[in-house]
Protein backbone atom coordinates (compact mmCIF):
# COMPACT_ATOMS: atom_id res chain seq x y z
CA UNK A 1 0.00 0.00 0.00
CA UNK A 2 1.38 3.39 -1.02
CA UNK A 3 2.01 5.99 1.75
CA UNK A 4 -0.83 8.23 0.55
CA UNK A 5 -3.21 5.26 0.44
CA UNK A 6 -2.24 4.41 4.02
CA UNK A 7 -3.10 7.90 5.20
CA UNK A 8 -6.38 7.93 3.28
CA UNK A 9 -7.33 4.62 4.90
CA UNK A 10 -6.52 5.98 8.36
CA UNK A 11 -8.51 9.13 7.62
CA UNK A 12 -11.59 7.17 6.58
CA UNK A 13 -11.45 4.82 9.56
CA UNK A 14 -10.90 7.75 11.93
CA UNK A 15 -14.00 9.43 10.53
CA UNK A 16 -15.92 6.21 11.02
CA UNK A 17 -14.74 5.93 14.62
CA UNK A 18 -15.86 9.50 15.28
CA UNK A 19 -19.33 8.71 13.91
CA UNK A 20 -19.59 5.64 16.12
CA UNK A 21 -18.45 7.57 19.18
CA UNK A 22 -20.93 10.37 18.50
CA UNK A 23 -23.74 7.83 18.18
CA UNK A 24 -22.84 6.34 21.54
CA UNK A 25 -22.97 2.78 20.24
CA UNK A 26 -22.39 0.77 17.10
CA UNK A 27 -25.02 1.27 14.43
CA UNK A 28 -27.09 -1.51 12.88
CA UNK A 29 -25.24 -3.45 10.23
CA UNK A 30 -26.07 -1.96 6.81
CA UNK A 31 -26.90 -5.42 5.53
CA UNK A 32 -29.77 -5.70 8.02
CA UNK A 33 -31.77 -3.32 5.84
CA UNK A 34 -32.01 -5.83 3.02
CA UNK A 35 -33.66 -9.19 2.41
CA UNK A 36 -32.32 -11.64 -0.16
CA UNK A 37 -35.05 -12.92 -2.53
CA UNK A 38 -35.96 -16.57 -1.94
CA UNK A 39 -35.20 -17.50 -5.53
CA UNK A 40 -31.65 -16.17 -5.15
CA UNK A 41 -31.16 -18.11 -1.91
CA UNK A 42 -32.38 -21.32 -3.53
CA UNK A 43 -29.93 -20.85 -6.39
CA UNK A 44 -27.05 -20.20 -4.01
CA UNK A 45 -27.53 -23.27 -1.83
CA UNK A 46 -28.56 -25.64 -4.62
CA UNK A 47 -25.11 -27.19 -4.93
CA UNK A 48 -23.92 -26.76 -1.34
CA UNK A 49 -22.80 -29.87 0.60
CA UNK A 50 -25.76 -31.68 2.12
CA UNK A 51 -25.26 -30.74 5.78
CA UNK A 52 -24.80 -26.97 5.31
CA UNK A 53 -27.62 -26.98 2.76
CA UNK A 54 -29.97 -28.65 5.26
CA UNK A 55 -28.95 -26.15 7.96
CA UNK A 56 -29.55 -23.24 5.57
CA UNK A 57 -33.03 -24.58 4.87
CA UNK A 58 -33.70 -24.94 8.61
CA UNK A 59 -32.63 -21.35 9.27
CA UNK A 60 -34.77 -20.15 6.36
CA UNK A 61 -37.75 -21.88 7.93
CA UNK A 62 -36.97 -20.39 11.34
CA UNK A 63 -35.80 -16.86 10.54
CA UNK A 64 -37.03 -16.23 7.01
CA UNK A 65 -34.90 -15.03 4.13
CA UNK A 66 -31.38 -13.87 5.03
CA UNK A 67 -30.29 -10.24 4.97
CA UNK A 68 -27.10 -10.90 3.05
CA UNK A 69 -25.75 -13.65 0.79
CA UNK A 70 -22.71 -14.63 -1.23
CA UNK A 71 -21.91 -17.82 -3.10
CA UNK A 72 -20.74 -19.43 0.14
CA UNK A 73 -22.54 -17.51 2.93
CA UNK A 74 -26.02 -16.69 4.16
CA UNK A 75 -26.25 -14.02 6.88
CA UNK A 76 -29.17 -13.15 9.15
CA UNK A 77 -29.02 -10.09 11.44
CA UNK A 78 -30.99 -9.98 14.70
CA UNK A 79 -32.09 -13.59 14.30
CA UNK A 80 -34.04 -14.58 17.38
CA UNK A 81 -31.74 -14.42 20.41
CA UNK A 82 -28.70 -13.97 18.19
CA UNK A 83 -27.12 -10.75 17.01
CA UNK A 84 -26.08 -12.55 13.86
CA UNK A 85 -26.38 -16.01 12.28
CA UNK A 86 -24.10 -17.16 9.46
CA UNK A 87 -24.38 -20.42 7.57
CA UNK A 88 -21.51 -21.27 5.22
CA UNK A 89 -20.95 -23.96 2.64
CA UNK A 90 -17.33 -24.22 3.85
CA UNK A 91 -17.09 -26.92 6.51
CA UNK A 92 -14.37 -26.92 9.18
CA UNK A 93 -13.53 -30.24 10.84
CA UNK A 94 -13.85 -30.26 14.63
CA UNK A 95 -13.52 -33.33 16.88
CA UNK A 96 -14.99 -31.91 20.12
CA UNK A 97 -17.19 -33.24 21.62
CA UNK A 98 -17.41 -35.77 18.78
CA UNK A 99 -16.16 -35.55 15.17
CA UNK A 100 -18.28 -33.17 13.08
CA UNK A 101 -17.88 -30.08 10.91
CA UNK A 102 -18.60 -26.46 11.83
CA UNK A 103 -20.71 -24.45 9.37
CA UNK A 104 -23.19 -22.40 11.41
CA UNK A 105 -21.84 -19.49 13.44
CA UNK A 106 -24.03 -17.46 15.81
CA UNK A 107 -23.10 -14.33 17.72
CA UNK A 108 -24.23 -12.62 20.93
CA UNK A 109 -23.26 -9.39 22.65
CA UNK A 110 -21.05 -10.38 25.58
CA UNK A 111 -18.01 -9.01 27.39
CA UNK A 112 -15.48 -11.65 28.40
CA UNK A 113 -13.12 -10.62 31.21
CA UNK A 114 -9.48 -10.70 30.14
CA UNK A 115 -8.62 -13.17 32.90
CA UNK A 116 -11.09 -15.70 31.42
CA UNK A 117 -9.77 -15.66 27.85
CA UNK A 118 -7.26 -18.48 28.27
CA UNK A 119 -9.77 -20.69 30.07
CA UNK A 120 -12.36 -20.20 27.33
CA UNK A 121 -9.75 -21.04 24.68
CA UNK A 122 -9.12 -24.28 26.56
CA UNK A 123 -12.86 -24.97 26.77
CA UNK A 124 -13.81 -24.77 23.08
CA UNK A 125 -11.70 -23.81 20.08
CA UNK A 126 -14.84 -22.98 18.08
CA UNK A 127 -15.76 -20.16 20.46
CA UNK A 128 -14.55 -16.84 19.02
CA UNK A 129 -14.20 -13.80 21.29
CA UNK A 130 -14.17 -10.35 19.70
CA UNK A 131 -13.27 -8.21 22.69
CA UNK A 132 -13.29 -4.84 20.92
CA UNK A 133 -16.87 -5.25 19.72
CA UNK A 134 -17.99 -7.07 22.86
CA UNK A 135 -19.15 -10.15 20.97
CA UNK A 136 -18.85 -13.93 21.30
CA UNK A 137 -19.48 -16.30 18.39
CA UNK A 138 -20.14 -20.03 18.68
CA UNK A 139 -19.69 -22.30 15.68
CA UNK A 140 -20.91 -25.87 15.26
CA UNK A 141 -23.20 -27.97 13.05
CA UNK A 142 -26.52 -27.00 14.63
CA UNK A 143 -28.14 -24.19 16.60
CA UNK A 144 -28.72 -26.27 19.73
CA UNK A 145 -24.98 -26.87 20.03
CA UNK A 146 -24.35 -23.13 19.77
CA UNK A 147 -26.83 -22.44 22.58
CA UNK A 148 -25.01 -25.06 24.62
CA UNK A 149 -21.59 -23.59 23.88
CA UNK A 150 -22.46 -20.03 24.95
CA UNK A 151 -24.41 -21.15 28.01
CA UNK A 152 -21.46 -23.16 29.30
CA UNK A 153 -19.13 -20.27 28.42
CA UNK A 154 -21.25 -18.13 30.75
CA UNK A 155 -20.91 -20.75 33.50
CA UNK A 156 -17.12 -20.51 33.17
CA UNK A 157 -17.12 -16.71 33.20
CA UNK A 158 -19.32 -16.72 36.30
CA UNK A 159 -16.91 -19.10 38.05
CA UNK A 160 -19.44 -21.91 38.40
CA UNK A 161 -17.47 -24.33 36.18
CA UNK A 162 -13.90 -24.91 35.12
CA UNK A 163 -13.06 -25.40 31.46
CA UNK A 164 -12.76 -29.16 31.98
CA UNK A 165 -16.09 -29.36 33.79
CA UNK A 166 -17.75 -27.39 31.01
CA UNK A 167 -16.23 -29.70 28.38
CA UNK A 168 -17.63 -32.73 30.16
CA UNK A 169 -21.03 -31.09 30.59
CA UNK A 170 -21.11 -30.12 26.92
CA UNK A 171 -20.50 -33.73 25.91
CA UNK A 172 -23.21 -35.01 28.23
CA UNK A 173 -25.84 -32.48 27.16
CA UNK A 174 -25.01 -32.91 23.50
CA UNK A 175 -25.51 -36.67 23.83
CA UNK A 176 -28.78 -36.12 25.70
CA UNK A 177 -30.01 -33.74 22.99
CA UNK A 178 -29.18 -36.26 20.26
CA UNK A 179 -31.18 -38.95 22.12
CA UNK A 180 -34.11 -36.56 22.69
CA UNK A 181 -33.53 -36.47 26.44
CA UNK A 182 -33.64 -33.31 28.61
CA UNK A 183 -30.74 -30.98 27.78
CA UNK A 184 -31.79 -27.53 29.05
CA UNK A 185 -28.73 -25.62 27.84
CA UNK A 186 -29.50 -26.61 24.23
CA UNK A 187 -32.90 -24.91 24.14
CA UNK A 188 -32.15 -21.21 24.48
CA UNK A 189 -29.69 -18.69 25.87
CA UNK A 190 -30.10 -19.23 29.61
CA UNK A 191 -28.91 -15.79 30.73
CA UNK A 192 -29.79 -12.21 29.91
CA UNK A 193 -27.43 -11.17 27.13
CA UNK A 194 -26.51 -7.48 27.34
CA UNK A 195 -27.41 -4.95 24.68
CA UNK A 196 -24.80 -3.76 22.21
CA UNK A 197 -24.53 -0.40 23.96
CA UNK A 198 -23.41 -2.19 27.13
CA UNK A 199 -20.60 -4.25 25.60
CA UNK A 200 -17.29 -3.68 23.88
CA UNK A 201 -13.87 -2.39 24.78
CA UNK A 202 -12.52 0.47 22.65
CA UNK A 203 -9.09 0.17 24.30
CA UNK A 204 -6.75 3.17 24.70
CA UNK A 205 -4.37 4.90 22.24
CA UNK A 206 -0.64 4.22 22.53
CA UNK A 207 0.55 6.69 19.88
CA UNK A 208 1.47 9.87 21.76
CA UNK A 209 3.38 13.12 21.49
CA UNK A 210 4.75 14.59 18.30
CA UNK A 211 4.15 11.44 16.28
CA UNK A 212 0.42 11.40 16.90
CA UNK A 213 0.13 15.16 16.27
CA UNK A 214 1.89 14.78 12.94
CA UNK A 215 -0.34 11.83 12.04
CA UNK A 216 -3.53 13.69 12.88
CA UNK A 217 -2.40 16.72 10.87
CA UNK A 218 -1.77 14.46 7.88
CA UNK A 219 -5.19 12.85 8.30
CA UNK A 220 -6.80 16.29 8.60
CA UNK A 221 -5.16 17.35 5.35
CA UNK A 222 -6.56 14.30 3.59
CA UNK A 223 -10.05 14.86 5.01
CA UNK A 224 -10.10 18.50 3.95
CA UNK A 225 -8.52 17.88 0.56
CA UNK A 226 -5.42 19.93 1.30
CA UNK A 227 -3.19 16.92 0.67
CA UNK A 228 -2.48 16.98 -3.03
Amino acid sequence: MKPKDRVETVAKTKAGAQREKAAGESQDAPGARYVVPQADVDAIIEHWPSAPKKMAQDMLAQYGSPNEATATLLIWHDSGAWKRTIVTSDETAHDFPTPHTDFISQTINYDVPVEKLAELAEYDGSLIIYRTAGQVTASCDNEAANYLAVNLMHEIVQGRMTAEQARQELGEQQAAWLMNRPAPFTQEIAFAAPSESDTGYRDVPVMKGATVRQTFEKVKDVLTGRDG
